[in-house]
């Protein structure tokens, strides 16, 4: 009874927010939201398939695509990343989650930053980051149907002006389908908007919101080899509709995996760099006393057209075989 309660709950809440999401989506338009540093595929292992994670993602980094995912952890689990990015911008991302029975809490924040921007005829540097902490629960509702929800603070700097938002994301996952089959399913940034002018009393500018659906597998072979693929449609608010392909094979099990991806930045686009349009990866792990210590390592090549410069993920992945406590 219990469970048909909150599996009914939770179906309505998902209902709710699809039409909130669409309602949103067709509202707004090209470049009219905000903090667009929500916009990057955070994380080492996704961003070396493509983005292609809200149905396959099954550790801490699933809080930055799909908070269900989060669920499948049993112990503890820490992530540190560094990524340079252009113009000398630096992400830092931190994750660590916990488990209680099948119940998952995680704390994630995410710091984007970069040196003091020349403002000219004489005005001192300029400064400006961004910051985002969020809080994420998932929990198992039944043997193939998984939650989760993140509530995160937002918060952007310019020079003197500071803007901040509350958001929050929800998503569900369905596994045990055929074929190895798993789908989810994650609406991202509904919140308030973000002010960064309160004296002349400034229109917010909406956050970003996504929603995203994917499909993947995961397939077992002799001597405990491993392949996962995913193809993933993701739709932001302000732009046109995405699409991410990727796969992952665990060439030697528990010690080394590759990545590739493909990205679709406009389903009816046609781009003019495709051979750089893909992304690579590996995680390179070592077992000590049963906790496994990993660097994963993503590559994001340059679009000529539009970035100058590689994008390298560098993320330290701890996967402890008990609980530890922040």
């Amino acid at each position: 009874m219990i469970l048909g309660c909150r599996l009914k709950n939770m179906v309505w809440v998902m209902a709710l927010l699809l039409l909130s999401g669409f309602s949103a989506v067709n509202a707004q338009t090209v470049g009219t939201t905000t903090a667009d540093f929500l916009k990057i595929n955070n994380g080492a292992v996704p961003a070396g398939m493509g983005g292609a994670y809200t149905a396959l993602g099954n550790d801490a980094y699933s809080v930055s695509y799909n908070p269900a995912g989060l669920s499948y952890i049993r112990a503890s689990q820490l992530l540190v990343m560094h990524l340079d990015s252009l113009a000398n911008i630096s992400y830092e991302y931190f994750t660590f989650a916990t488990a209680t029975n099948y119940n998952v809490l995680g704390l994630n924040v995410i710091y984007r930053h970069q040196p003091p921007i020349d403002n000219g005829n004489g005005n001192p540097p300029v400064n400006a980051s961004d910051l985002s902490v969020g809080l994420t629960y998932a929990f198992k509702l039944s043997d193939s149907l998984r939650a989760g929800g993140t509530l995160k603070y937002i918060q952007s700097t310019l020079a003197t002006f500071t803007g901040s938002a509350i958001a929050g994301d929800v998503g569900i996952v369905l596994d045990k389908l055929p074929y190895g089959l798993k789908a989810g399913l994650s609406i991202q940034n509904v919140g308030t908007g973000m002010t960064f002018d309160q004296a002349n009393q400034q229109q917010p500018d909406p956050l970003p919101m996504f929603i995203r659906f994917g499909l993947g597998t995961h397939q077992e072979f002799d001597g405990g080899r491993a392949l996962n693929v995913a193809m993933e449609v993701f739709k932001p608010s302000d732009q046109d509709i995405k699409m991410g392909l990727g796969g992952e094979f665990w060439l030697f099990p528990g010690l080394f995996a590759i990545r590739a991806g493909y990205k679709i930045e406009g389903l009816g686009a046609v781009t003019q760099n495709v051979f750089q349009d893909y992304t690579l990866g590996c995680t390179l792990t070592r077992n000590f006393d049963g906790d496994d210590f990993s660097l994963d390592i993503a590559y994001d090549p340059a679009d000529f057209s539009t970035t100058l410069e590689d994008t390298f993920f560098f993320a330290l992945n701890i996967k402890f075989n008990q609980l530890h406590l922040l």
